[in-house]
C-alpha cells in the first residue's frame, strides 16, 4: 500500500514538473514573438527614415534642420503605436524594394503629381470662375468671395494632412496653392479696374485683408516649420507692397516694406531662416526704387527710409549670426545678405544724398555706409566672439571708394595709402583678417588708380611749376612707391595661408614687387629714349647691388628683371627708334652696366657660388 502511494506521488510530481516546464516553453516563445514584433517595427522605422534622409536636401542647404524633423516626426509616432500601423504612412510603403527605387517614385508620386496637380487645379479654378461668369452664375463680388473661401479651404486642408497626417510635403504643397488662389482672389478685388468699379472696394480695406492674410500664414509657417510656405508668404506680401504704390502716397508702400522686413527678422529670432532673409533683400530695394522713381518723395523722406531699411537689415543679419546655427552655408548666406545691403543703401543713398544736400562733398553717404559697417564690425566680434567678414571688408572697401569720389586725384592718391596703411595695422593689430583683407583689396585699388588715373590725370614732372610738380604725378608714383616700400618692411617674413590650400605665402613680397614695378613705371612715364634705358639700367644694377650686399635674394631679382626689361628694349626699340647717337648711349651705358652687375655677382659668389646663389 505504501509503495503504491510512493509510485502515484512520483507520477503526481512528474506530471507537474512537465506542466511546468511546458508553461515556461509557451511563457518564452511569447516573448520571443514579441522581442521579433519589436525588431520588425525598428527595421521599418530605420527604412523610412533612411529614404527620407535620402530624399531631403543635404546638410548645407541646413536653412531647415526642424523642417526635417518635423517631416519625420509624423511617421516615427505611427510606428510607435505598432509594427502594424507603419506601413500606412506611406512613407514606408514598399520598404523591401531598393532605397533608389522608392526614392524617385517618391519624388514622382509626391512632388511632381503634387506640384502638377496644384497648377492644374489653380488653372481649373481660373476656368471655373470664368465658365461661372460666362454663365451669369457669379458676379464680381461672388467670384472675389468664391475665389477666397477656396484657397483658404485648400490651406487649411494642406495644413491639416501635413499636422496631422504626416504628409508633410504635399500638405505645404497644397497649403501654398491655396495660399496663392486667396491672395490673388482678393487682390482682384482693386486690381482688376472692372472688378473695382463693379465692387467699389477700397485700396486700404484691401491692402489691410492681405497684410491679415500675409501675417496668418507668416505665423502658422513659424508654428509649423514651413520655411517654403512663409517664403511665399512675405513674396506675396511684397507684391501687396507694390500695389500699394497706386495709393499715390508717399508713406504706404515704403512703411510697408520697412514692416515686412522688420517681420522678417522677427522670425529669424525664432527660426533662422537665413534664406528668406537673404532672398528679401533684393525685392525690398526694387520696391523703393520703383516707389522713388513713381512718387519721387521728399530727399529727406527717403533718405529715412532707406536708413531704416539698412539698419533693419544689419540687425537681422546680427540676429541670424546669434543663432544655434554654424554651418558653412549658414554663414555664407548671411555674409552675402550684408553685402547686398549694403552695396544697395551705398548706392541708392549715395543719389538721395546729394540731392538732399547738394554742397555735401560726393562720396559722404558711401562713407557713412561703410562706417556703419565698421560698427557692425566691431559689436559682433565683441558681442558674439565672431568676426563679420563681409561687414570689415566691405567697411574699408567703401571707405576707399568715399575718398576716391569725394577727393581730387592726388589727394584721393594720398588718402588711399592712409587708408592702406590704418587698415593693415588695425588687422594686425587686432587679428581682424578681414579689416586685413579690406587693406589688400584698397592696396590693389591704389595700384590701379595710379596706373589708370594718375597717369593720365596728373600733370607730368615740370621745373617751370613746382607747385603742380609737388602734387603732380611723380609725387604721387613717389609716395605710393614709399609706402609699398614700407609696408613690405614692416611685414618682414609675416605669411598668410591661403584659405583652400595649406601653403603659407608671403605678404611682403607682393608690396615690395608692386613698388619697384611702380618705380619702373614712373620712369617709364617721364622720360623717354636713350634717357630711359640709362635710367632703367642704373636701377636695375642698384637693385642687384643693395641685394648683393644685403644678400636679399627678392631684391637682387627684381634687379635682374629689371636689367632683362631694359635689355629687351634696347635691344628690339632702341637699335631701330632712336638715332645714332642715342643709339650707341644706350649700348655702350646697357654694356657697362651688366659688366659690372656680372662682376658684382662673381666677387658675391665666393667659394661656394652654388650655395649662395641658392639663397
Amino acid at each position: 500500500m505504501a509503495v503504491g502511494t510512493v509510485v502515484r506521488l512520483d507520477v503526481y510530481y512528474s506530471d507537474c514538473a512537465t506542466c511546468q516546464c511546458m508553461s515556461d516553453d509557451d511563457d518564452l516563445e511569447a516573448e520571443v514573438r514579441d522581442l521579433r514584433a519589436e525588431v520588425d517595427a525598428l527595421q521599418t522605422r530605420i527604412t523610412a527614415l533612411e529614404s527620407k534622409l535620402d530624399t531631403d536636401p543635404p546638410p548645407s542647404v541646413g536653412d531647415e534642420t526642424a523642417t526635417t524633423e518635423a517631416d519625420t516626426a509624423a511617421p516615427e509616432s505611427e510606428a510607435t503605436h505598432g509594427s502594424e500601423t507603419a506601413p500606412e504612412t506611406g512613407e514606408t510603403a514598399d520598404s523591401d524594394a531598393p532605397v533608389d527605387e522608392r526614392n524617385w517614385e517618391r519624388d514622382i508620386g509626391m512632388k511632381w503629381l503634387g506640384g502638377v496637380g496644384g497648377l492644374a487645379l489653380v488653372v481649373g479654378v481660373v476656368f471655373f470662375i470664368r465658365l461661372a461668369i460666362e454663365a451669369g452664375y457669379l458676379g464680381p463680388l461672388g467670384r472675389v468671395l468664391t475665389g477666397t473661401a477656396g484657397g483658404l479651404i485648400l490651406l487649411a486642408g494642406g495644413r491639416y494632412a501635413a499636422e496631422r497626417q504626416g504628409y508633410d510635403r504635399w500638405g505645404r504643397l497644397v497649403a501654398g496653392t491655396g495660399l496663392a488662389i486667396a491672395y490673388f482672389s482678393v487682390y482682384a478685388a482693386y486690381g482688376f479696374e472692372s472688378y473695382r468699379a463693379a465692387i467699389g472696394a477700397p485700396l486700404w480695406a484691401v491692402l489691410l485683408v492681405l497684410t491679415a492674410l500675409v501675417a496668418a500664414t507668416a505665423v502658422l509657417s513659424v508654428r509649423d516649420h514651413a520655411p517654403a510656405v512663409a517664403g511665399e508668404a512675405f513674396l506675396l506680401g511684397y507684391v501687396t507692397a507694390y500695389v500699394g504704390l497706386d495709393a499715390a502716397s508717399f508713406v504706404v508702400s515704403p512703411a510697408y516694406v520697412v514692416l515686412l522686413t522688420a517681420g522678417l527678422v522677427t522670425i529669424a529670432a525664432v527660426r533662422p531662416w537665413s534664406r528668406l532673409v537673404l532672398g528679401s533683400v533684393l525685392p525690398a530695394y526694387v520696391l523703393h526704387i520703383a516707389w522713388m522713381n513713381r512718387l519721387e518723395p521728399p530727399e529727406a523722406v527717403a533718405t529715412a527710409v532707406l536708413v531704416a531699411t539698412f539698419a533693419v537689415y544689419a540687425a537681422g543679419v546680427y540676429v541670424l549670426r546669434a543663432s544655434d546655427r554654424t554651418d558653412r552655408w549658414h554663414r555664407r548666406l548671411v555674409e552675402a545678405t550684408t553685402g547686398l545691403n549694403a552695396v544697395f543703401a551705398a548706392i541708392l543713398l549715395e543719389g538721395v544724398v546729394r540731392r538732399l544736400i547738394p554742397t555735401a562733398p560726393d562720396g559722404v553717404a558711401v562713407g557713412a555706409v561703410g562706417l556703419a559697417l565698421g560698427g557692425v564690425y566691431a559689436v559682433t566680434e565683441s558681442r558674439l566672439g565672431q568676426q563679420d567678414s563681409a561687414a570689415g571688408v566691405l567697411a574699408v572697401v567703401l571707405l576707399a571708394i568715399s575718398v576716391v569720389l569725394g577727393a581730387d586725384p592726388f589727394l584721393a592718391t594720398a588718402g588711399l595709402l592712409l587708408l592702406l596703411c590704418g587698415a593693415l595695422a588695425l588687422g594686425f593689430r587686432r587679428d581682424a583678417r578681414a579689416v586685413r583683407i579690406g587693406g589688400h583689396l584698397v592696396a590693389v585699388g591704389t595700384v590701379a588708380k595710379l596706373l589708370a588715373v594718375d597717369a593720365t590725370e596728373l600733370p607730368a614732372f615740370s621745373l617751370a611749376d613746382p607747385l603742380a610738380t609737388a602734387m603732380g604725378r611723380p609725387a604721387a608714383y613717389l609716395l605710393g612707391i614709399a609706402v609699398f616700400y614700407a609696408l613690405g618692411r614692416w611685414f618682414g617674413g609675416a605669411s598668410t595661408t591661403v584659405p583652400s590650400t595649406d601653403r603659407e605665402l608671403s605678404v611682403a613680397a607682393p608690396y615690395v614687387w608692386t613698388a619697384t614695378g611702380l618705380a619702373v613705371v614712373l620712369l617709364g612715364l617721364e622720360l623717354s629714349g636713350a634717357g630711359l634705358s640709362v635710367a632703367w639700367a642704373v636701377l636695375g644694377l642698384a637693385f642687384v647691388g643693395v641685394g648683393l650686399a644685403l644678400d636679399d635674394r627678392s631684391r637682387r631679382l627684381q634687379g635682374v628683371v629689371v636689367l632683362g626689361l631694359v635689355t629687351t628694349k634696347v635691344f628690339l626699340y632702341d637699335t631701330q627708334g632712336l638715332d645714332t647717337l642715342a643709339r650707341t648711349l644706350s649700348f655702350l651705358v646697357l654694356g657697362g652696366i651688366l659688366l659690372v652687375a656680372s662682376y658684382a655677382y662673381a666677387r658675391w659668389q665666393g667659394e661656394e657660388p652654388l650655395k649662395r646663389l641658392a639663397g
